[in-house]
C-alpha cells in the first residue's frame, strides 16, 4: 500500500505519474487490440467537446500536373476542400477500483492487468460501430451462396471499383469475417508470414496477406446481417473514426484527470477515491464519431455465415 509517510506534494506526485501510467498502457493495449480503427482514416484535435457535438473533418482537394512553357509562368491551382460532418455521437468507458497505487506506478504488469480486459473490449466495441459503416456503402460484390465462396475474381472486381474510383493505390484494405477468412485461406496466393511478423500485436495475429492490392485482415467484429457477412474492402479515406478530449472536472471536485493521445485517438483517465469500495477509483472514457467519408472507395463483399 502508499506509504504512510508520503507527503502530500509527493502524493499528488504519484497521483499524476498513475494517471499518465495508465493512459498510456490503455493507448498500448487498445491498439494492440484493435483493426479497423488501425485502417480507416483518424482524426484528432485537442480541444474539448460534449457528446452530441459535430466536428468538421476537412480533406484536402485534388491536384493536376502542368505543363509549363520555356520561360513561361507556372500553373497556380486552388484546389478546393471537401468537409465532411462527423457526429461525436459516442461516449464509452471503462471504470475499475485499483487498491494497491504504489505498486501500480512500480509495476508494469500490475498495472497493465487492470487495463488490458478493459481495453480489448474497448477496442472492440469502436471496432464493431466502424463494421456497422458497410449499411452507407453503396457498392456491393456478392459472394454468397451459389456466387460464392469469396475468390480472386470477387478481390479483382473490388479493386477495378476502387481504380474506377481513383483511389490511391496504398492503404487499400480487406477486413474480413472468420468466415471469410477461411474461404479467403484457401486462395492459393493468400498468405505472406514474413510482413505480419513486422506488424506486432493484434495486427500481426489479424493480417493473413496482402492479394491483388488489399492488405486483408481478420476482424471478430465484422457486421453480419441474415446470416450474410458484411466484409469490407476499402482505402483508409472510405471512412473516418474522430475522437475528441472531454472536458475537465473543476479542480475542487477532487477528481484527477489527464488526456492522453496517440495516432489520432484520445482517451481520458480519471483518478479518485470511491469510500465505498475504500481505494482509488479509475474510469477510463473516449468520446468519438464515426462516419463514411467517401462512398466510391469502399466496397461490401458479401459472404454466408457458416
Amino acid at each position: 500500500m502508499v506509504d504512510a509517510n508520503l507527503t502530500i506534494g509527493k502524493t499528488d506526485e504519484l497521483g499524476v505519474a498513475l494517471a499518465t501510467v495508465i493512459g498510456a498502457n490503455a493507448l498500448g493495449h487498445l491498439k494492440a487490440n484493435a483493426v479497423l480503427s488501425r485502417l480507416v482514416m483518424r482524426d484528432w484535435e485537442a480541444k474539448p467537446a460534449s457528446i452530441g457535438n459535430t466536428v468538421r473533418i476537412i480533406k484536402r482537394g485534388a491536384l493536376t500536373v502542368n505543363d509549363k512553357a520555356e520561360h513561361g509562368k507556372v500553373t497556380l491551382q486552388q484546389p478546393v476542400l471537401a468537409n465532411y460532418d462527423v457526429t461525436l455521437n459516442k461516449h464509452k468507458e471503462v471504470s475499475f477500483v485499483i487498491e494497491d497505487v504504489a505498486r501500480a506506478v512500480v509495476d508494469a504488469d500490475y498495472l497493465s492487468g487492470y487495463t488490458e480486459d478493459a481495453m480489448k473490449v474497448l477496442a472492440e466495441q469502436i471496432d464493431a460501430d466502424i463494421a456497422g459503416l458497410y449499411s452507407g456503402l453503396s457498392q456491393t460484390i456478392d459472394a454468397t451462396g451459389a456466387a460464392g465462396p469469396i475468390a480472386v475474381d470477387d478481390f479483382i472486381e473490388a479493386r477495378r471499383l476502387l481504380n474506377a474510383a481513383h483511389a490511391p493505390l496504398a492503404d487499400r484494405f480487406a477486413v474480413l469475417h472468420e468466415d471469410a477468412e477461411s474461404e479467403y485461406l484457401k486462395v492459393e496466393e493468400a498468405v505472406n508470414l514474413n510482413y505480419a511478423q513486422s506488424l506486432g500485436g493484434a495486427m500481426a495475429g489479424a493480417y493473413t496477406g496482402k492479394f491483388v492490392g488489399f492488405q486483408t485482415f481478420l476482424d471478430q467484429k465484422i457486421a453480419v446481417s441474415a446470416a450474410v457477412c458484411k466484409n469490407l474492402f476499402f482505402h483508409k479515406y472510405a471512412m473516418v473514426l474522430a475522437t475528441r478530449p472531454l472536458p475537465e472536472a473543476p479542480s475542487f471536485m477532487g477528481v484527477l484527470q489527464r488526456t492522453i493521445d496517440e495516432d489520432g485517438v484520445g482517451l481520458r483517465v480519471t483518478l479518485s477515491y470511491d469510500h465505498d469500495l475504500l481505494g482509488p477509483k479509475c474510469t477510463i472514457d473516449v468520446l468519438y464519431g464515426i462516419a463514411e467519408v467517401l462512398d466510391a472507395f469502399g466496397v461490401v463483399v458479401s459472404t454466408t455465415e457458416k
